[in-house]
């Protein structure tokens, strides 16, 4: 399902760490748009002693090995990728940077306007191009990058 019309609009400069987890809602314009990648949502793997498959779903595309094989009389705990299994899933993912709106009067001299990452996905991806103006709704998350610092998305 997806919500439209979501009530109150959260002004960039209110979303902190207390919206992490909630559901918000805010409008802004599209300042850049990736790529789209493909995310996986879930992955099969083998396992290594007696060779049965089975499948670990991977929260936001996150790597995470299984920790034990689910045949009782096995328990290994070596297990192969299989990235072209029937279990193994992925969909369309693309980001997109939202810039905050401003008006006349909430402009100060000198100050770089707000902007924070969003993360699309199936029928979302290319959906828009930069210089739209977009309502963005979603769960906030905070997830780290390569440089050690969080973004909001």
């Amino acid at each position: 399902c997806r919500v439209y019309n979501y009530e109150p609009l959260t002004q960039l400069k209110n979303v902190r760490a207390n919206c992490y987890g909630k559901y918000i809602a805010l409008r802004g314009t599209v300042v850049r748009v990736s790529n789209i990648k493909p995310l996986c949502t879930n992955l099969a793997f083998v396992c290594a002693t007696c060779g049965d498959v089975q499948g670990v779903p991977l929260p936001d595309g996150k790597y995470t090995l299984p920790t034990k094989c689910l045949v009782p009389e096995c328990r290994g705990r070596s297990f192969t990728a299989d990235r072209s299994s029937p279990l193994t899933t992925t969909v369309d993912w693309q980001s997109v940077k939202v810039q905050e709106l401003m008006s006349d009067d909430q402009r100060e001299a000198g100050r770089i306007p707000r902007t924070i990452e969003c993360e699309l996905v199936q029928d979302l991806v290319d959906s828009c191009v930069p210089g739209d103006m977009v309502t963005i709704t979603g769960i906030v998350k905070v997830s780290s990058t390569e440089e050690g610092e969080a973004s909001e998305n």
